[in-house]
């Protein structure tokens, strides 16, 4: 009996040991993910926002996956997406109403990836860089950069026409690229500790 005693005492002691390091454990790895979990899903929100509101088509992307399921209705579907310059009616709208739009959409796209990069910042603090979060950030940066181009792009249309509102549209497209470069600057870091991270 006593040998029983024994074994099923030690069996507690080492299990509430156990338990305790595991735990603690948990919290660290817990906290970790959560963080790169936000990296990941403000870097999806971005891209999902870039889609909805126009500032990148979906031809090749949604409509180029629906043409691949659905044969000729995701072909119609593709051909149907509506460029960013068409959306904002660059070549036949108003100048000035335009020019408000693309200050307005490049103000937001600023805003929402200036969020994204200050995450990745705080990834960086933390020094642990997931592959999926680098994949992810790096994804949303090349969406950010059709935004530009495809902002930039309606800005030059409607320029032809006239220039009135043309200088707030040019300086937030100044601002725009600005976070643009200070997000491939953190892509470029985060590639660099997820490469170190890799060697460890």
């Amino acid at each position: 009996m006593k040998p029983l005693l024994l074994c099923l005492t030690t069996l507690l002691v080492s299990g509430c040991a156990t338990v305790s390091m595991v735990s603690k454990q948990a919290i660290v790895e817990t906290e970790i993910t959560q963080n790169q979990s936000e990296v990941r899903q403000k870097s999806e929100a971005f891209e999902t926002l870039a889609q909805n509101e126009g500032w990148v088509s979906e031809t090749g992307g949604m409509a180029g996956l629906a043409h691949m399921l659905f044969g000729s209705d995701g072909k119609q579907q593709a051909s149907s997406a509506q460029t960013y310059a068409e959306k904002v009616a660059a070549s036949s709208g108003d100048p000035a109403e335009v020019y408000s739009a693309v200050a307005d959409d490049a103000t937001r796209a600023a805003a929402t990836l200036g969020e994204l990069d200050r995450l990745a910042d705080t990834l960086l603090d933390n020094g642990n860089v997931a592959r999926i979060d680098l994949i992810s950030f790096e994804s949303a940066l090349v969406t950010a950069q059709k935004s530009y181009r495809n902002f930039a792009e309606a800005t030059g249309l409607v320029e032809t026409r006239g220039k009135d509102g043309l200088p707030a549209a040019e300086d937030a497209l100044r601002k725009f690229a600005r976070t643009i470069d200070g997000a491939r600057a953190s892509a470029d870091l985060m590639a660099g500790a997820y490469a170190d991270n890799g060697e460890a």
